[in-house]
This record gives C-alpha cells, structure tokens and sequence, in this order.
C-alpha cells in the first residue's frame, strides 16, 4: 500500500478540520455502542494503491467483520497489500469515523471513505447492499480506479417481517451504471440468489448476477476439529446466532421438536440468548442454557457441543450461514431445515423440525460412520470456504459448488436423512 506525498496536505488539512469540528458537534449527540470505538488511529488516507481494497461498513461487530478481517489476513500472507474502506451507512457525518472494536488490530490498514482522495487497485471487494445504495457509497465510488471490482451481496433484501432493506431493480442498475472495466454481483449463496431472480421478474431490468457465488471466508485454525468419539446422554444441542424474530421457529410445537425441554437425553445449550422465544412461547423453557450473545469464546462454546441444530424462521431469507461452517469444521454435525440444502449440499443432514430428535438418535447409534462423515465433511468444508479458497477465487475466477461428499461417507449420510 502507498500513499503519495505530492499534493496531498491540503485535502488533509480539510479532512482534519472536518472530522475535528463533527467530533465536536458529536459531544451533543448519542455516542456509540459500547463495542464501538470512535477515535481509533485510523490510516490517514489520501491517494491510495493497494492489490486488494475492501469496502463495507465497519461499525457492525458480527459475520461481516470476521469475514473482512479473515479476508485481509489471507490475503497479507498471500504477499498482498490491503486496505479496508469503512463506507458507513449512516447520514451524521460524526458517525463516519465509527468502527467496530473488532478492527483496532488492524486500523492502521483502515481509511474512512471521506478521507480518500483517490484508489488505485488491482481487485475491489464491496460488501453490503444497504451501505452500496447510500449517497456515501456513491461519492466514494467516483474516486476508486479498481481493475475488477466484485460486489458482495450478504443479505437478504427483506427483513422477517416484510420490510425492505434494500430494492434489488436498484441494485442491478446500479452495477449496470459503473464505468469500471469489470465488475461482478456476486450473491453468497444459493438463496440469495435466487431472490434477486424473484424480485427481478417483471421489472424489465437487466440482471448483472455472476454465475459464481462469494461465500464468506473462514480460517481452519480458529475451529479445532474435535469431533465426539461418543454421542451419550444427555446429547448436547445447541446454536449460536443473535436473538432476533428471524432466527427463531414461531411455532411453539416445532420449536420444541428442535430444542425440547423435558427430554431426559437432550440437554439444550443456546449462546446468543432467548429472549425472543421467552416473548414468542411465553417464557424461556427452564431447561434450556442460555448464554448472550458473544463473538469472543465461540470455539469454546462449540466444543461443549454435540449437535449443532439451527432451525430459523421459514420467513428469513439466510445469506449463507457462518456458524454452521464453524460447527462443521469443528466436527459437529449439523442439522438444518430443507431450504439450506442448496448451499450446503452433503454438508448437513437436513429434516422437518419433528424428525431432528430421529436424526440425532440415528447419528449417536453409528460413532465411527459419523467420525468417518465429520472427516470427510471438514475436509470440504475447509477446501471450499476456508483461506486457501479465498486466493484461488481471487486468482482464478473459480465457482463455488454445491458440496458433494466422495463415497462411502456420501452414501453413510443418507442413511441417517429420514425416509420418506
């Protein structure tokens, strides 16, 4: 990365007195979020040149911030210079400087988007469709030069409740409007994309989807494989996700098919707490664990874990699902609902949420097939979404496929799906 000294001090000069006079006027409004940080040393910015710059708003501490600082590592140890652009989505100007805790390590490699004066780059990531559709997005775009850019859908276009969070027709013009040499839409999975193809229909608008998908990236050696030799009573289930309507079954019946209460063999164990179900079934079950949510001890937690079973509302639209590939490359089986099959593929055992408590019986009554299945399904898990992925996409344009286990773990797999 380099920052030219030609001309510059100026444009600092302003940049400065902007950011001093908004930290100012911000002593009379709300201040941030207790994990985030306001003041962090952040790179200075002005004209920029790096191998690889990602752009997203980075007040928000959860997947996204993992992935972009997972990202920057790959890509540093990949002999790369990175730089990340917080784009914050918020109109007050005292808020554009706001970061997640998570990125202090990294500030240095950080640049607010309004202190850049212009960036050169080989491969642009943008990612977050709600900070792509803001005037801040718009006034950063004019000032980037990259040679290819792939902007990273993440999230669904509506929220659980039916609300917009951004318009896909939008979105595709937007794509169909930049004079960049080459530029990609790049849903993260299966399910996202094929909303973009539901909320195109009808409007006339030409779709700038990508035939591959970008996946959020993970590194192996923050998840132990630590597979269960034995699955005993009580089995422990469990999830991590924020709790939120979205992530929840709203129907008492089907929730406690997934997560029961009274079953002597099953223990419960949630981090990311309840209080949603708590509202929506009129009290947490009393033999649930439940843990806030936390994005510090998540290795921990899944290494009290047997079974990893995450059930959300049929109405959420999940982008993709990065616990579960943490739970898998832990050496937790999953269980899901059907819809994450396209994503998932061989990965996951997939049911009703009444036949979660046959497939987990099924998976305790054969430990070395399941060990033998948690190797194999690790082993994908790690080639297909894990660093070294994360290179060759950059470096060879490459798909991300459906997963398909080799035989016999493949054929062991079905034998534990319930039969029709």
């Amino acid at each position: 990365m380099s920052q030219k000294s030609e001309g510059p001090r100026a444009r600092f000069v302003i940049s400065d007195a902007h950011d001093i006079f908004w930290s100012k006027a911000s002593r009379f409004a709300r201040s941030p979020r207790r994990d985030v940080t306001a003041t962090a040393p952040l790179h200075r910015g002005g004209v920029i040149d790096a191998d690889v710059v990602i752009v997203t708003n980075c007040t928000f501490p959860g997947g996204n911030a993992a992935t972009t600082l997972t990202e920057l590592r790959a890509f540093e140890a990949a002999g790369l210079s990175v730089v990340i652009v917080n784009c914050s989505i918020k109109r007050s100007r005292w808020k554009w400087n706001w970061i997640s805790d998570r990125y202090l390590p990294v500030a240095d490699r950080l640049v607010s988007a309004h202190r850049v004066e212009r960036i050169t780059c080989r491969t642009a990531i943008i990612r977050g469709p709600r900070m792509m559709m803001t005037r801040n997005f718009e006034r950063f775009a004019r000032k980037v030069r990259p040679e290819h850019a792939i902007f990273v859908v993440n999230n669904s276009a509506w929220n659980e409740n039916g609300r917009p969070v951004f318009p896909w027709p939008d979105l595709h013009t937007l794509i169909g409007t930049l004079d960049w040499p080459r530029v990609e839409l790049c849903p993260t999975g299966p399910i996202i994309r094929a909303e973009s193809d539901r909320d195109l229909q009808g409007t006339g608008i030409a779709s700038y989807l990508s035939d591959r998908d970008w996946p959020p990236v993970m590194d192996q050696e923050d998840f132990p494989f630590v597979p269960r030799a034995r699955l005993d009573p009580p089995i422990v289930i469990g999830r991590h996700a924020r709790d939120h309507p979205g992530k929840w079954l709203s129907n008492r019946d089907e929730l406690l098919a997934v997560y029961p209460d009274t079953d002597p063999d099953i223990r419960v164990s949630i981090l990311g707490g309840a209080d949603t179900v708590g509202r929506q079934i009129g009290g947490i079950p009393e033999g649930w664990q439940v843990m806030p949510f936390g994005l510090d001890g998540v290795q921990d937690y899944l290494a009290e874990l047997d079974v990893f079973v995450n059930f959300p509302s049929p109405e959420r639209h999940e982008a993709f699902g990065r616990t579960i590939v943490e739970a898998i490359l832990s050496g937790l089986p999953v269980i899901l609902p059907h819809r994450f099959a396209a994503t998932f593929g061989d990965l996951a055992f997939y049911c009703e949420p009444r036949e979660v408590r046959g497939v987990i019986d099924r998976l305790a009554a054969d430990d070395s097939g399941r060990l033998a299945y948690l190797e194999a399904a690790r082993d994908l898990a790690a080639d297909l979404y894990c660093t070294p992925s994360l290179v060759r996409r950059l470096r060879d344009g490459g798909a991300i496929p459906t997963p398909v286990l080799p035989e016999p773990a493949a054929t062991w797999r079905r034998g534990i799906l319930p039969q029709a």
